[in-house]
């Protein structure tokens, strides 16, 4: 068998605790055009996703439960499920390849961030994080507003983005050059 992506096997993987990974799944993959493209674990997600019938998934808490590090989400027309990772380190490497509606949910269902990815509004951040968006549409995130945090993470912001963070932070927080006035 072909060595599958990390992301096919979370996907596709309801036996895990027996060892078996979805054969029919592997097939999908190896003839599908995305991937045969080589990009890899990307195409795993995308592929399987896109191919998504109503009603099917990858997951269901009664006749195919998620590992324990993981949880089962669902998109909300139903379309589509899969197993979540639980564990921050994990969940932040793999939330940046959902589907914007599917990424949301799995926000939701986790309660982590998915740092790197574009918020859409206030309910794409948890834990006290807030969606700073830049005035022009360009790019928004979910930041921190504690002091140590944004200090640390706004010098690798751009100057429009730092505007955006600073006047959603109400302490004004300094960075670079750029401040609100």
């Amino acid at each position: 068998m072909a060595k599958l992506p990390v992301a096919f096997l979370l996907l596709c993987c309801s036996g895990c605790a027996a060892g078996a990974a979805a054969s029919d799944g592997a097939s999908a993959l190896e003839h599908d055009d995305e991937c045969a493209a080589g990009s890899g674990e990307e195409c795993a997600l995308s592929a399987l996703q896109l191919r998504a019938h109503a009603g099917e998934g990858q997951c269901d808490n009664t006749t195919a439960p998620c590992a324990a590090s993981s949880k089962c989400v669902s998109k909300l027309d139903g379309t589509w499920s899969q197993c979540v990772p639980t564990e921050y380190s994990e969940f932040r490497s793999e939330c940046v390849k959902y589907s914007s509606d599917f990424r949301l949910q799995a926000i939701k269902a986790v309660n982590l961030n998915c740092p790197d990815s574009k918020c859409e509004g206030p309910e794409w951040c948890v834990r006290g994080y807030l969606c700073a968006q830049q005035a022009d549409g360009g790019w928004s995130q979910c930041i921190s507003c504690n002091k140590k945090t944004f200090a640390a993470n706004c010098y690798s912001w751009k100057d429009n983005f730092k505007v955006a963070a600073q006047s959603v932070c109400p302490q004004n927080h300094k960075c670079g050059q750029s401040t609100v006035a």
